[in-house]
Order: C-alpha cells, then structure tokens, then sequence
C-alpha cells in the first residue's frame, strides 16, 4: 500500500503541479511538509522542484534542490526516487561539461539501478557513461559500458540507446586509429538512428562520419557529411550540437587554407560553447583558433586563447585536450624562439601521451569483453595489474641483456681490431692478410647481422614502449657496424671503405626502419668523396647512426614535412666535418644531458673524443649535429 501511494504522487504529482502555478504550489507543499516533520513528502517535493528547475534549463537552482532530496534521502527509504536523483544531477553536469561530477552521480545511479535489476535505466547510464569516458581519453572504460549496453540492447528492438552505443564505440577506434572499425560502427549507428526516425541522431552519426574522414585526409568526403550534418542540426534547432559539427568544418577548411571561413566556424562555436557553458566545447573551439593564430603567424593572439583553453582542459581533466593544448604551446613558443618553455612544454606533452597511452588499449579490453560476464571482468583486472609487474621485472631483465650486448660488441669490435693487428704483425704475406680480413669481415658481418636479427626478433614480443625503443637503438647501432664490415667484405680494401656510400646506405635503411618513404620525406645530401680507415669508420658510423635515428623517433613529432639535411666536407687540415640538420622540434641539450636515460648522446661525446674530434650541437630552427675530426691519408 505504501509503495502504491509512492508510485501515485510520484507519477501525478508533475501533472498537477504543471496545470496549476508550478513551482509555487510545489513550495506550499513542501513547507506543509517540513512543518509536519515529513521528511519523505518533502524529498519528493523537492526532487519535482528541482526537475522543474531543470527542464527550464536552470541548472544552478535545479542542483540545489536536488542536493536537499538527497539529504533526505535516510529518511525517503525510496531507492527508485534517490537513484532518479543521481542520474538528474550526472545529467546537469553532463550538460555544463564537467565530466568528472557527471561520471559521480552517474556510477551512484547505476549502482542503485544494478540492485533494483532495472535494465532499462542501467543500459541508458551504460551508455552516457561511456560517452563521457571517450570525451575524456579513458578509452577502456569507455568501451567496457559501451560494448555492456550493446551486447544488452541487441536483444531488443533497435532504440536511440543502442545507436548512441555504436556511436561511442566508432569514435573509440576513431581516437586510436582503427578506421576499419570505427567506420563499421558509424554506419551501424547511422541506420540505426535512421530505422527508427531519429533525426537529431541522424546528425550527430554525419558529424561523426566527417570526423573521421578528417582523419583518413578524405576532406572532400568529410565536408559532404559535415554539411549534411549541420543542415540537420539547424534544422532541429539543437544548437548545443551545433558546436562539434563548426569545429570539425573549421578543421577542413583550415586544411585547405581557406582561414577565414575557417575562423568564421570556429568563432561561431566558442560563442554557443559560451552561451551552454559546456567546458570541453570551449576547450576545443580555443585550441583550433589558437591553431588557426599560429598559422598566421599571431603569436600574441595565439597564447591568448591557449592560456584560456589550459585553464579549462585542466578543469575539466580531458585528456585529449590538454594534449593538444601542449602540442600548440610548443609550436608557439618555437615560433617566438623561446625554446626553454618549448621544451618545457614538450616534457609536459610527453608524460600526457604516456598517460593516453596507457589508456588506449581498447583491442585487448574488447576481446576480454567478449570472453568473460560482468561478474568476472574485476578478476580480469587484477590480473592485468599482475601481468604488468611481471612485464615491469621482464624488461629490467632484458634491458639488462642488452646492455651486456652492446658491452660484449664493443669487447668485440676490440678482439677484430687486435686480431688485425696480430696478423699484421705476425703474416707478411700481404695476399693471405688480405684473404684472412676478407674472411673475418665477412663472419663479423653474419655475426652481427644474426645479432641484429635476435634482437628484432625480441622487440616483436614485447608490448612496453620503451623497451621496444630500447631495443630497436641497439639493433640500430649493431646494423650501423654489420654495413661497414659489409663493404669491406665486399669491395677491393680491407682497411677503408668510401664513407659517402656507406652514409647514403645507412640514412636510407633508417628511414624505412622508421617507417618514413621517400614521398613524405624530404632527405638532402652533399656528400664529397673520400674513404676512411676502419678505426675511424666504426664510431663514425654509430655517431651518424645514433644523431639521425634520434631525429627520426623525436624531431618530426605531427611535422608536416619532415626534411633531414647531411653534409660530408673535406677540408684542407686533413678534416673532415660532417653536418646533421633535422627541421623537427629541437632540444636543450643542457637539459639533456642531466636527464636519465641519456645514453645515445653520452656514446656520441665518448665516441667523439675517441676520434680526437669536437662536437658543436645548435638547436635553431630544429637541431644540428656538426661533428670535425681528422683523418690521415
């Protein structure tokens, strides 16, 4: 009888408040309540109060009213009522763009829907909150409630909730790269939203087509959807909406120069972010018209907007965001030749990658959805935070290995040295010294072909970043030396070897090694003739190998056109000086060489002195390596 009186003054009640004054007649109430010690009559007054509040997009005195229900909430003992009440206030929030309040209440209201085995409402919280999760970077999570509510909405009939999954699902793969998928899912939830007449939602699925062909570089296909997208959007008067659909138009026109339309768009979403006070909205629309400012060259206006878009990425904690907003303030200050704050800033942008990174495993969370039930999936990550400490001891273990055989190549390369010594000393013949080189050459070079080839196969099994990295570097340097004993082996000296050959072989093996081509890579040689002894081609060699397989993993970071300049001159002294320019980013080299893990610049000064040569590093205008050393003849 009591829940029946529940169920009656919660369903009627709006009604009636609706036909009569509102909110005023709400208020009699509640006061009649409180004076007669009421407690759960006067929650349910203020819980109608507040959702009038809300419908009339007042959301400041709708969330106080809310938050006195819920402190009445010992009293209520109504779990459908309270429940109600978080999810009201994860919307609020969810509206004003502040994702971490949303994702709050909405868990709280989830929880509660979970014990009442109320599926309906647990799918559409599944789904808001995996939207918010993917608004934010934090992909896994935003899979985990997408893929739960799909898996759950696909017995049923086709609905809106179904097609906001797919949609979230598609932007997912979208963020990470996987454009086969997230085109599949787009589409899925375009017909969706098409079967069941869903026009509002038929615009956000062509917003999300044109988004994702920005990212495929298929501009002509991606403003087609974009403007249908934005027809739709005016049409239904959702000018909230509005905002993603002008920026992603933006993004196309400032790709084909067109900067002023392109600022007309996105001026126009920062003014409707503005007016909804949606947070990450405004934070999108400031980076791109910092973006646009940089491309004209406004440094000032620029740094302008930047500031204001840090202030509110860091408030409303996305990610993505906030990365981007660090990848433009780089750019600015390298504009304004301000490296220290560039670098700065560049350290900042790093450890924000990272942190994506980590995130950004949706594949692997994804097959475990599909393996395992609900109830499994916190036993599932325990053992993934298991695994990943064993991986942690794996590769301090491996790093560890591969110190020992980068030490071990160079006690090495010392024994070839020695051994071509001895024979010297100890065989006159010149015809069989030769032959025997010949031969030595040649084992060294299979030897270390079969050790590059060990370690290219250990960084195909490993997953951490850094390891990988790591052992890529040395399987570099070790394929730096197997080419110099290669040319040995296979031409008419034993002792020297024509270092303009072997740096065009070498440059050119590290650019498919790094996955660069000649068409998007722009590489530029002056090299002079000359032949240098083995003594001196060895850490010359690992010198070129290490300064330009640096400019590769660092200097061309989102660069448009990457451009890698070496110069090879003889001088008059009986020098040489060899120059390394990359357009990328730059460093500090101060900086550099006090921050751990520098071992590629160390091995460079170490082999430098060896040569009895000097090292001149300028970072204008990306970085330069000048190296002189002398030779003898």
């Amino acid at each position: 009888m009591k829940l029946t009186r529940w169920l009656l003054i919660f369903i009627f009640l709006p009604i009636l408040c609706f036909g009569q004054s509102g909110k005023d007649s709400l208020r009699t109430l509640l006061r009649t309540a409180i004076k007669d010690n009421n407690s759960a009559d006067a929650a349910l007054y203020l819980t109608h109060i507040a959702f009038q509040y809300y419908s009339n997009k007042q959301y400041d005195s709708a969330l106080e009213y809310y938050y006195k229900a819920i402190r009445q909430r010992d009293a209520i003992r109504n779990t459908i009522l309270i429940a109600s009440n978080f999810n009201d206030i994860g919307v609020i929030y969810s509206t004003r763009g502040v994702p971490d309040s949303s994702i709050h209440y909405y868990t709280k209201a989830l929880t509660l829907y979970q014990q009442l085995n109320d599926t309906v409402h647990t799918t559409v919280l599944e789904a808001n909150l995996s939207i918010i999760y993917k608004d934010k970077g934090i992909y896994e999570k935003a899979l985990e409630y997408a893929f739960n509510g799909a898996k759950r909405l696909e017995t049923q009939e086709p609905s809106i909730a179904l097609a906001s999954c797919y949609s979230t699902i598609g932007l997912v793969y979208l963020k990470i790269g996987e454009y086969d998928n997230a085109l599949y899912y787009t589409y899925k939830a375009l017909s969706t939203r098409k079967a069941i007449g869903y026009i509002k939602g038929v615009g956000l699925s062509y917003n999300n087509l044109g988004e994702l062909f920005i990212s495929m570089k298929q501009y002509d296909s991606a403003l087609v959807n974009l403007e249908r997208s934005l027809t739709i959007k005016r049409s239904t008067g959702d000018r909230k909406a509005l905002t993603s659909t002008l920026n992603n138009i933006g993004d196309v026109l400032l790709e084909q120069k067109k900067y002023e339309d392109a600022k007309q768009y996105y001026s126009e979403s920062l003014t409707i972010s503005r007016e909804h006070k949606n947070i990450i909205s405004q934070t999108i629309s400031l980076n791109n018209l910092a973006k646009l400012a940089l491309e004209a060259n406004d440094t000032d206006r620029a740094n302008e907007y930047l500031e204001e878009a840090e202030t509110l990425a860091r408030q409303s904690g996305a990610l993505n965001e906030f990365r981007k907003n660090l990848e433009l303030k780089v750019r600015l200050f390298n504009l304004k030749n301000d490296f220290r704050q560039a670098f700065q800033y560049a350290q900042q942008l790093l450890a924000i990658k990272d942190s994506l990174m980590t995130k950004e495993r949706a594949e692997s969370l994804m097959q475990m959805q599909l393996r395992y039930d609900t109830e499994k999936k916190e036993q599932q990550i325990v053992l993934l935070e298991q695994r990943q400490k064993i991986n942690q001891a794996e590769i301090k273990t491996k790093q560890t290995f591969i110190d020992a055989l980068i030490i071990g190549l160079c006690l090495f390369a010392i024994i070839v040295a020695l051994v071509y010594y001895n024979s010297r000393v100890v065989r006159r013949n010149k015809e069989h010294v030769e032959m025997l080189l010949k031969e030595l050459h040649h084992r060294v070079k299979n030897n270390l072909q079969i050790l590059s080839s060990v370690l290219s196969l250990q960084s195909q099994q490993l997953k951490d970043v850094s390891a990988i990295q790591a052992v890529k570097s040395s399987e570099g340097r070790v394929n730096a030396m197997a080419l110099i004993h290669k040319k040995l082996y296979t031409g008419d000296q034993n002792r020297e070897i024509n270092i303009k050959e072997y740096i065009t072989e070498l440059v050119q093996y590290l650019i498919h090694t790094y996955g660069f081509s000649q068409k998007d890579f722009n590489l530029e040689l002056h090299l002079e003739e000359i032949r240098i002894d083995i003594d001196k081609a060895i850490p010359l060699g690992l010198i070129i190998n290490e300064v330009v397989s640096n400019a590769f993993k660092y200097a061309y970071i989102d660069h448009e056109n990457p451009t890698l300049t070496i110069y090879l001159q003889v001088n008059k002294d009986r020098t040489i000086t060899i120059s390394i320019r990359d357009n990328g980013i730059g460093f500090i080299p101060a900086a550099v060489d006090t921050a751990s893990g520098a071992f590629g610049l160390k091995m460079v000064k170490t082999l430098t002195r060896e040569l009895k040569g000097t090292l001149d590093i300028r970072t204008e205008n990306g970085t330069s390596f000048c190296l002189n050393i002398p030779i003898s003849h």
